[in-house]
């Protein structure tokens, strides 16, 4: 709405030409207002429209860069010029000034993810300097952790940033591997288990926004991006220390993993979960092509470019294939849980 509508409603008769600036003081009033609150409630929230595939904005200009920069140069030195604890707890006091600047007030993602992880890394120096209190009922390792955990807890219910989910999901991870005992080595299939629930997670937050209009969105994204490795290294470390297998049937396997995890990461929109099974993939094609086809010149050449056309087209018509592939059930229940199969750019 603007001057010149409601100008021309007045020259229609519809309103009075006594009405026209009131009401459109009114209107432009409530819009302020009205951005103020969503800026308060979703301060990293992207435009209403929908947008496709992990479209984050982790920054606006170069400036970004340049500003993160800055916040690296004051963790650098402020580590060198550290010789207390006390000294540490001032540079994350000024860390969080910082923050309050930067991220409260002028909503800058990369930035942000700076300030956060240097707080995070003056955090484990301050438990470092102080460790050897024996009368405390959780380990040194342990509370080192947890203080972690907190900060970036702390850090996303302040500013509400998708990234603070990160650091959180991660620490609280090993603290739950550390106080329960576990021996990650000689079970490897917990990350499995730790992998699913970061995932459930993650769903949950896709749910709430299959358009991908806000920062629930990216909340997903970031654990999702966490929990996809979890699961593959998990199942594919498992089927390496299987004795039942040769090493060919470990590489068809791989395969048929990667393409289980290839539908899974479009149907859910996530190309993050295919990017993590990319690595194991490549191990087992080229493992794979060299027990079948050893004597063909220049296979290595021959597989980077199979490769490279693969990411290419899929790229390019990721979309497009989630489309035909799961148009046919857009009915079902479990489609209300992901964005619509037949939106996106192709």
């Amino acid at each position: 709405m603007n001057k010149f509508l409601l100008t021309k409603a007045a020259k229609k008769g519809l309103i009075n030409n006594d009405q026209v600036q009131p009401l459109l003081d009114f209107i432009s009033a409530e819009q302020a207002i009205a951005t103020s609150v969503s800026a308060e409630n979703h301060p990293y929230e992207h435009s209403r429209e929908p947008k496709s595939g992990e479209q984050l904005k982790f920054m606006r200009s170069f400036g970004d860069i340049f500003i993160a920069l800055g916040v690296l140069l004051i963790t650098f030195t402020s580590h060198q010029l550290a010789e207390s604890a006390a000294y540490q707890l001032m540079t994350i006091l000024g860390l969080v000034v910082i923050s309050e600047w930067l991220v409260g007030h002028r909503r800058l993602v990369l930035p942000g993810m700076t300030l956060l992880l240097s707080i995070l890394y003056f955090v484990n120096e301050i438990v470092d300097m102080t460790q050897g209190n024996k009368s405390l009922p959780i380990s040194w390792d342990s509370l080192d952790v947890f203080l972690m955990i907190v900060a970036s807890l702390l850090f996303y219910i302040r500013y509400k940033m998708p990234f603070s989910l990160y650091p959180v999901a991660v620490g609280s991870i090993i603290l739950s591997v550390e106080l329960l005992g576990i021996n990650i080595i000689n079970y490897p299939s917990i990350f499995i288990l730790f992998g699913m629930a970061v995932f459930i997670v993650a769903m949950w937050y896709d749910s709430r926004d299959t358009q991908r209009v806000t920062s629930l969105s990216d909340n997903g994204f970031w654990l999702h991006l966490l929990a996809a490795p979890l699961i593959v290294h998990g199942v594919m470390v498992t089927l390496f220390l299987s004795n039942r297998t040769g090493l060919q049937s470990h590489s068809l396997y791989i395969l048929i993993l990667f393409t289980v995890f290839f539908f899974i990461a479009l149907f859910v929109d996530r190309r993050a979960i295919l990017v993590s099974s990319f690595a194991y993939a490549l191990y087992a094609v080229f493992k794979f092509a060299y027990q079948q086809f050893m004597q063909i010149d220049n296979l290595t050449l021959f597989i980077f470019m199979g490769i490279g056309l693969f990411v290419i087209f899929f790229g390019t018509y990721w979309y497009k294939v989630r489309s035909l592939i799961f148009s046919p059930i857009s009915s079902f229940r479990i489609s209300r849980w992901v964005p619509d199969f037949n939106t996106g750019t192709y």
